[in-house]
């Protein structure tokens, strides 16, 4: 494979085998002077996959460009371990993944499949070009997918293998590069590795504070953090640390921020914390659930709603009284002083149209 190629898609096999034969050892990268660009190209790398989403594109035209890119995503690795942020393991991964999944739909379908193959998935070309893929592959891969397009149940199915183009299955390819990248990071660094790097390293620890101190004061408004119910406060810790939250979690959040006194704007700023977050798409559907797009402000669900559904966390004394019946109500009692366990009469009456 061309040095080109591994430059565009560092994840692949061959670029190891690549830098044991130009016998670049670790420690050489960490701190020979002959790759100082490699170094600031690796934190560059970190930073554009944190504040931009993506890694930007540069030019590969010489063989010394080729070889700086490369090098740039193992030293993004490093600096990312470093850190040793969640949330910057996972915005990064995404960046990565995102990013070879634009250029992946440059290529034909010959290398999308090298690429597949490589992430361990059972796809198959057939001698009419149709591209399948394993329905337990497509199943792990596509878990996530909201749209009505990606269920399994609307597929065409023969002998277990689901039918797909060139353009889903790179989709398919990008969450399955997410999910790797994310489960090797972070790697084992050592105190020599951390001082070589502090430099980057802090930087870095920089704008992922200062992305979080934003988060923190663009949010909450006048809407009281500490009045929170624990599910909301759970739902909100899980976006922070870039763990996923489901359809199901992001549409209570929702409702429940728009019910207490958030706008949308500010709720937008609580959902861009996430690792997937797209602002377009965020916005579109916070519009749709607070009644701007569709003319219907819809509520949270209920406590029961949301025990069955699996978004209930830890629930607190207040949580467990027996007339607890919604996360409404609770954060309305919490801003009752002098609020205890009555549910009527009291300073803790006030129930979701208190």
């Amino acid at each position: 494979m061309d040095l080109a190629k591994l430059a565009r898609y560092p994840i692949l096999p061959e670029v190891g085998d690549y830098l044991k034969e130009q016998k670049v050892t670790l420690d050489d990268l960490v701190s020979s002077p002959a790759y100082v660009q490699a170094r600031d190209a690796g934190r560059r790398r970190v930073l554009e996959a944190w504040l931009d989403g993506r890694v930007s594109d540069h030019s590969l035209s010489t063989e010394v460009e080729r070889i700086v890119e490369i090098l740039s995503y193992v030293v993004a690795r490093i600096i990312v371990s470093c850190t040793a942020d969640d949330h910057l393991v996972q915005r990064y991964a995404l960046a990565e993944a995102e990013t070879a999944e634009s250029r992946l739909l440059e290529e034909d379908s010959v290398f999308v499949l090298r690429m597949a193959e490589y992430l361990g998935l059972d796809v198959v070309k057939g001698d009419n070009s149709d591209i399948t893929i394993h329905f337990t592959d497509y199943l792990k891969h596509s878990s996530q997918m909201r749209s009505p397009e990606w269920k399994l149940t609307v597929q065409d199915i023969e002998g277990g293998r689901v039918t797909v183009d060139k353009r889903r299955l790179v989709r398919i390819i990008q969450n399955a590069v997410q999910e790797r990248i994310a489960k090797e990071l972070p790697l084992p660094v050592n105190d020599d590795i951390m001082a070589a790097f502090e430099p980057a390293i802090g930087e870095v620890r920089d704008e992922v504070v200062k992305r979080k101190a934003r988060f923190e004061k663009e949010t909450y408004g006048k809407v009281s953090f500490l009045r929170l119910p624990p599910c909301m406060k759970e739902l909100m810790s899980l976006m922070k640390k870039g763990e996923n939250v489901p359809h199901v979690g992001r549409f209570a959040l929702t409702a429940f921020l728009h019910t207490v006194g958030m706008s949308n704007e500010e709720i937008v700023a609580v959902f861009s914390v996430s690792p997937d977050f797209n602002q377009h798409l965020a916005s579109y559907q916070i519009d749709h659930i607070t009644g701007i797009s569709s003319g219907i402000e819809y509520i949270p669900p209920e406590c029961d709603t949301m025990k069955s559904r699996g978004v209930c966390f830890d629930p607190d004394d207040l949580c467990n009284k027996k007339w607890m019946n919604h996360p409404l109500t609770y954060y309305r009692i919490k801003g009752k002083k002098g609020a205890r366990t009555s549910p009527k009469g009291s300073a803790e009456s006030g129930g979701e149209n208190g």
